[in-house]
């Protein structure tokens, strides 16, 4: 059952989401495959065709051409689903907005997990990142991207597998081939000659 939230509380949950772009560039800067710092400065937009407050789940829900933006980061996918602690969010929603928006944020007893679901795509400057199912576990502090083709691009290099797994506080990252009945379980990377990037 979709509930109806006033535009304050809307607005609200847009704040939450700057946690994903936040853990994004977390990942980003220690496999230095995105741009060093958050900005916090930096105006967010977030777009969807409609969004879901399950407020007794901790569940919000955006759906349909989600779109994130800050600065020089964006995320894209079908789907984007941030679970948030009921148990340490006493006054409901109107407490999420007062709460800091920083990337730290994901993990603690806020907000737990986000995913997003479906043709997921991060830009970081000239660098990008495409899968299928992108989650955000703040717990383990993981980042985990999988998908039939999982793609990171960093200018001319590329880099394909089927599961990308990133740790967002050891800095460790690891991306696994795809598992067919047929092939080995193989990663394929191109990475251009430093002549041709100019280096």
């Amino acid at each position: 059952m979709k509930t109806k939230k006033s535009c304050k509380e809307q607005v609200s949950l847009l704040t939450l989401s700057l946690a994903i772009l936040g853990s994004i560039n977390g990942y980003a800067a220690v496999t230095h495959f995105g741009i060093d710092g958050l900005n916090g400065q930096e105006p967010m937009e977030l777009y969807a065709d409609s969004l879901e407050i399950r407020d007794k789940e901790g569940i919000a829900v955006f759906n349909g051409d989600v779109s994130v933006m800050q600065g020089e980061r964006l995320l894209r996918t079908s789907k984007l689903v941030i679970y948030y602690n009921k148990a340490h969010i006493t006054g409901g929603i109107n407490q999420l907005r007062r709460q800091s928006i920083f990337p730290e944020k994901i993990g603690s007893t806020d907000i737990q997990k986000v995913e997003a679901l479906g043709e997921v795509y991060i830009k970081m400057a000239k660098q990008t990142a495409t899968g299928d199912k992108a989650i955000f576990d703040g717990q383990s502090n993981m980042i985990i991207l999988t998908g039939n083709n999982v793609v990171l691009t960093d200018g001319d290099n590329v880099a394909q597998g089927c599961i990308l797994t990133a740790n967002m506080k050891t800095g460790k990252a690891s991306l696994e081939g795809c598992k067919t009945p047929r092939k080995k379980n193989r990663v394929s990377i191109i990475l251009e000659s430093s002549s041709k990037n100019g280096r």
